[in-house]
């Protein structure tokens, strides 16, 4: 497999096909570990051994994509746990096996797992016991994927080719938010763009109604003075639609994440300059609306002077005492109005 076609979806499809040949796994899910006992095409709960995979973080390195999955293999266990043991040794197998296939598979009809998804080694491995309609116990093997992904050669879908300016002199944060929205209205997967808290994403603030999905919404994180510069943080969700059933959460998680990736890449090939090692934290929320995709964690440097001689600051008066400060500020808010 080209590794410049390996998405999101395909990395699940793989998984899904390294479970549909186990002989010892009977069902496969993907999606939030809350809907593990829930078969999302039959409605009913699964047979055992399920194999089921929960979405973690990506990395966007500076040559690679880095995918983190946990991937658990569960069975039943019986009410009076007698059973325990045996389910305990078995499913560790069945990972073991899983970890095996990824690590030793060389040929086209082993599936070339070792060349297309380069699988980070010493991966941790946690037992698994949830009691939800039915008791289960298994074991949890933190996948890392490292996949090649080359910026240079990203071809987002943007009207006019956009890019982010190449000045890299700090102009104002507005500017910078502009840039932001001239992206989402190019993009022509994006619907809606929004800037603002967390609670305003699902309310679109002109509208006063439900914004259209997709949606790119920014909010403001920490920022970091430097001398010579600015370091400018940011975290960007990039969000769409889930079917009441959920059942199309794969589809949506790996549709948002193409286009964190084309948001990276024109930040990655501007001035703007946007850290390595971005961390993409998969996203899901029950609102109104439920809401599935990705949030991007990232800072840019940009160059700026300190420069006070461009201060808009009245003349200073040295050595002055908290009284006559406070009696200057009296005299100020004499002038205030309506409060």
């Amino acid at each position: 497999m080209n590794t410049s076609s390996i998405n999101y979806k395909q990395i699940l499809a793989d998984l899904g096909s390294i479970a549909y040949r186990h002989p010892q796994i009977k069902s496969f899910g993907f999606g939030d570990l809350a809907q593990c006992t829930n078969d999302l095409t039959t409605k009913q709960e699964p047979e055992y051994a399920r194999m089921y995979v929960v979405p973690g973080e990506v990395k966007l390195n500076e040559n690679h994509l880095h995918y983190r999955f946990s991937v658990i293999v569960m069975d039943k266990v019986e009410d009076d746990q007698s059973n325990q043991s045996d389910v305990m040794s078995d499913t560790l197998r069945t990972i073991m096996d899983i970890w095996t296939i990824l690590l030793q598979s060389y040929t086209p009809s082993q599936g070339n797992f070792s060349f297309d998804l380069i699988v980070d080694e010493d991966p941790d491995v946690f037992p698994f016991i949830e009691r939800f309609e039915t008791i289960l116990g298994g074991w949890t093997l933190n996948l890392t994927f490292q996949v090649a992904f080359d910026y240079n050669s990203c071809t987002p879908p943007v009207i006019d080719n956009f890019q982010f300016p190449e000045d890299e002199q700090y102009n104002s944060y507005k500017y910078v938010l502009s840039q932001f929205e001239d992206f989402a209205d190019k993009h022509l997967q994006v619907n809606s763009y929004g800037f603002g808290d967390v609670e305003q994403l699902t309310n679109d603030i002109i509208t006063k109604q439900e914004p259209l999905y997709p949606r790119m919404y920014v909010l403001p994180d920490s920022t970091h003075f430097h001398t010579g510069n600015i370091h400018l943080g940011f975290k960007v969700f990039f969000v769409d639609k889930l079917n009441n059933d959920i059942s199309n959460f794969g589809d949506v998680l790996s549709d948002q994440l193409e286009i964190v990736k084309d948001f990276f890449a024109k930040l990655y090939l501007s001035d703007f300059e946007a850290g390595w090692d971005a961390t993409v934290q998969p996203f899901y929320e029950k609102t109104e609306t439920i809401l599935s995709g990705w949030i991007i964690d990232f800072h840019f440097v940009q160059k700026y002077s300190y420069d006070r001689c461009v201060l808009p600051e009245l003349p200073f008066t040295a050595g002055l005492t908290w009284a006559e400060v406070a009696e200057l500020w009296k005299n100020v808010s004499k002038d205030w109005k309506n409060v």
